[in-house]
């Protein structure tokens, strides 16, 4: 015996969803089957991995006896109901205003409690009813580019889900602060820029200045020397005549000659630097 196994969606025709064969030794020989989609031997079925809210819907298995002939067909269908909470923008005739729509989808209508928060602060601007929430926001209340977050929590299973959004920006407002933090960066470059021309130019001159200072010759000591120079020589004589008078005898006169020799010395004293 061998029986062809088919599953379709009502939403999706082609291609099927999974195909697989169920052999006389109840042994399976799977055709194709898409990524999320496996196979469940026992119980015979198919499972479906990491379920999204657009998995919802009407599923169909399509079974088909080849083996023995006469084929023959059997089919069933079954609601498929996925649990998800979904957050959208509504239109708004007032443009100073937004309003937000949460809504929980997928289960059975049962009290939730709907919590609307902007980060850690809480919103009170909202009506709720069983299943869902609408919250509605006026300037000043709200700032393009935030992010608004709704939280449902289903008293059924007490389980929470949440859901964020972010507010859209009029006229680009929400680049204003990228724009602004990318002209401070600018700023500060070029500042850092012109400060280290400036201290490149003033050390280039420093060692300019040096470099003359080396080349030139500077002197700083100082050398005494004295130098004696000898004058002219003055000869000085000196005569002197003495007469003594004797009876009978003859005048003689003595002659003493004193040669004086006197020497001018002039002194010279010259300085140089060194």
């Amino acid at each position: 015996m061998k029986i062809s196994v088919k599953w379709e969606k009502d939403e999706v025709k082609e291609p099927s969803l999974c195909t697989y064969f169920i052999n006389s030794n109840e042994t399976l020989s799977i055709s194709q089957c898409g990524r999320r989609f496996k196979v469940n031997t026992e119980p015979l079925g198919l499972n479906i991995t990491d379920v999204e809210s657009n998995d919802a819907g009407v599923y169909k298995c399509v079974m088909t006896k080849l083996i023995p002939p006469p084929t023959a067909e059997n089919s069933s269908t079954l609601m498929l109901k996925v649990s998800a909470l979904t957050l959208q923008l509504m239109n708004s005739t007032n443009s100073s205003c937004v309003e937000l729509l949460c809504s929980l989808k997928g289960l059975r209508p049962q009290q939730v409690n709907f919590t609307w928060t902007r980060a850690t602060q809480l919103l009170y601007h909202h009506e709720s009813s069983s299943m869902r929430s609408t919250l509605t926001l006026c300037k000043p209340h709200w700032t393009d580019g935030e992010t608004l977050t709704c939280q449902a929590s289903y008293s059924n299973n007490h389980t929470l889900y949440s859901k964020s959004i972010t507010l859209p920006c009029d006229s680009g407002s929400c680049n204003i602060g990228e724009g602004s933090w990318l002209t401070i960066i600018i700023i500060i470059s070029t500042c850092a820029g012109l400060l280290l021309l400036i201290l490149l130019g003033v050390a280039f001159f420093k060692c300019k200045e040096r470099g003359a200072a080396n080349g030139s010759i500077v002197y700083s000591n100082k050398i005494y020397e004295n130098f004696t120079f000898s004058s002219a020589t003055i000869n000085t004589t000196s005569s002197s005549q003495n007469a003594q008078p004797g009876a009978g005898s003859n005048i003689r006169s003595t002659t003493r000659s004193n040669q004086q020799i006197i020497r001018q010395t002039q002194r010279e004293e010259c300085i140089y630097e060194n």
